[in-house]
């Protein structure tokens, strides 16, 4: 009998150390669209439930308290510009990320970083196009090394990235943009440049990086690298660097839920460390 308990209890704690070098934590998501959920927005939503614990939220959920039951707050509009955020919408936003939220900006989503006051810029914006032969991808910063961000992607040659490789991230088509051209953006930190067919665009679009608010992030992957729809045969590229993404934002963020409920001390302390 003894014997049995030993081996069942160095069964559980491989099996925790094995969620914790995994860092296997379940991603809280708070998934926000106010226009269509048309082509563009709504393979978005089935990667994101898919891929996280995700919650489907509308224009009556935009409230601080609503936005603190997730570590990352995802907005895409991919389809159609919703219209303007009233002053209390825009407050909710602004505590969520100021108290330490992460935020992801996706589509004519980003425009919205100037109505919220992370910007004075105002940015540019395009109707969606869902085939236009135009190749695109972001272009590899010893920080987005660092951060983890183009964990298994390829470079356009099919190796592993490093400093200075291009990888593609969309083959064709673009949803509905919004950006901020031309260096525009003055509060902004790229984490990587971006480029489409052989120009490299450096940090002039703003299109991958974040903006701080207090103590949260607010991140910005815009212009034409985010385009999910079904037209674009580097969605697997695109769907491991969103992944990436959104779990560095949780690991920023200070609603990433690391309770110990069912779970083994050693892996939940390994997670309160990443922090």
């Amino acid at each position: 009998m003894f014997r049995k308990f030993v081996f069942f209890l160095t069964l559980i704690l491989l099996c925790g150390l094995t969620i914790t070098i995994g860092n296997a934590v379940v991603v809280e998501v708070g998934f926000l669209y106010l226009g269509e959920n048309g082509p563009f927005s709504k393979p978005a939503l089935e990667f994101a439930k898919d891929t996280f614990s995700t919650t489907e939220l509308g224009k009556g959920d935009i409230k601080s308290a609503k936005f603190k039951k997730y570590a990352v707050v995802w907005w895409n509009e991919g389809d159609t510009d919703p219209g303007e955020l009233s002053n209390a919408e825009i407050d909710a936003f602004l505590d969520y990320a100021e108290s330490g939220g992460a935020i992801l900006l996706t589509g004519s989503a980003v425009r919205y970083a100037t109505t919220i006051g992370l910007e004075d810029a105002q940015p540019r914006g395009f109707a969606p196009v869902a085939d236009d032969g135009s190749n695109v991808g972001i272009i590899v910063l010893q920080k987005t090394l660092d951060l983890g961000l183009v964990e298994g992607l390829e470079n356009v040659d099919g190796n592993t990235p490093q400093v200075d490789d291009w990888i593609q991230l969309n083959s064709t088509g673009y949803p509905r943009i919004a950006d901020y051209f031309d260096s525009l953006a003055k509060n902004f930190t790229t984490l990587a440049h971006v480029w489409e067919r052989g120009t490299n665009y450096t940090d002039r679009i703003a299109a991958f990086g974040y903006w701080e608010a207090g103590d949260g992030k607010v991140f910005s992957m815009n212009w034409r690298l985010p385009n999910f729809h079904a037209n674009n045969k580097s969605i697997d590229q695109l769907h491991q660097v969103t992944d990436n993404v959104i779990n560095w934002l949780a690991s920023e963020s200070a609603y990433l839920d690391v309770s110990s409920h069912g779970k083994l001390p050693v892996v939940w302390g390994n997670l309160k460390n990443q922090r």
